[in-house]
């Protein structure tokens, strides 16, 4: 058994159902990570309409989802329309210290009631990644799984090799996309030295690799460069 690599569900402009069906139809792309970014009217009137639809896909494809960038109650819908199908959902920690006591009581309540290993605090900036993860080791739960941001740990200047190390035994997932210095969800190229550095650790890693670009040229591309890198053919 090895890792296995996932795509976001905007690969081309279009909706959820849209992109799995090219996906399924000009591929052989096997997971997907349904993107809730944001969910405002417009994203909740989407789900409604393709709800049934994108469950109908869970038969072809292995499906993980992204939470929106700030959580609340309300967005429980989300884990209602997918709670049959997705393996795990992503979670932002709060951008400030006041949020935070709210944070972990949805969290709990959802870990309560869906699971608390589906649930995966990501480090988006570390000092919140921090602060919020300070608050969950005394929470009902304690601390969560984590997917750890390889482009967000290098915009940080954090070494992402040995920061995954360090907490190898809660990574369920990596986000994995370039940083050109400036910008990052931008292509890699091959032998970068984080690549090479991870190696070690994704060689023997069994959880998703989700690549966070949003082109499918791009994603081909990356995708044959991370399977060389790590050796996951």
């Amino acid at each position: 058994m090895s890792f296995r690599v996932s795509v976001p569900s905007y690969v081309m402009p279009g909706t959820y159902i849209e992109n799995l069906r090219f996906l399924e139809e000009n591929t052989d792309q096997r997971d997907v990570e349904l993107l809730f970014f944001m969910y405002d009217d417009d994203a909740r009137n989407l789900l409604k309409a393709e709800a049934a639809g994108i469950a109908e896909y869970s038969r072809r494809f292995g499906f993980t989802v992204h939470m929106p960038d700030s959580i609340d109650a309300s967005h429980e819908e989300i884990l209602e329309a997918t709670a049959g199908y997705a393996s795990s959902y992503i979670i932002h920690p709060p951008r400030t210290a006041p949020e935070i006591p709210a944070f972990v009581a949805v969290l709990d309540e959802w870990r309560g009631r869906y699971g608390e290993r589906r649930f995966l605090l990501e480090n988006t900036r570390l000092e919140q990644f921090d602060a919020a993860e300070r608050a969950l080791r005394d929470s009902c739960y304690g601390r969560p799984q984590l997917c750890a941001d390889i482009g967000h740990l290098r915009m940080e200047g954090a070494d992402p090799a040995a920061w995954v190390a360090e907490r190898a035994d809660r990574i369920a997932e990596l986000h994995v996309h370039g940083f050109d210095g400036t910008k990052d969800h931008v292509p890699f190229l091959a032998g970068e030295a984080w690549l090479e550095a991870l190696a070690p650790f994704a060689r023997t890693f069994l959880g998703i690799v989700e690549l966070e670009l949003f082109s499918w040229p791009e994603l081909q591309d990356a995708a044959a460069i991370l399977r060389n890198a790590w050796r996951n053919v």
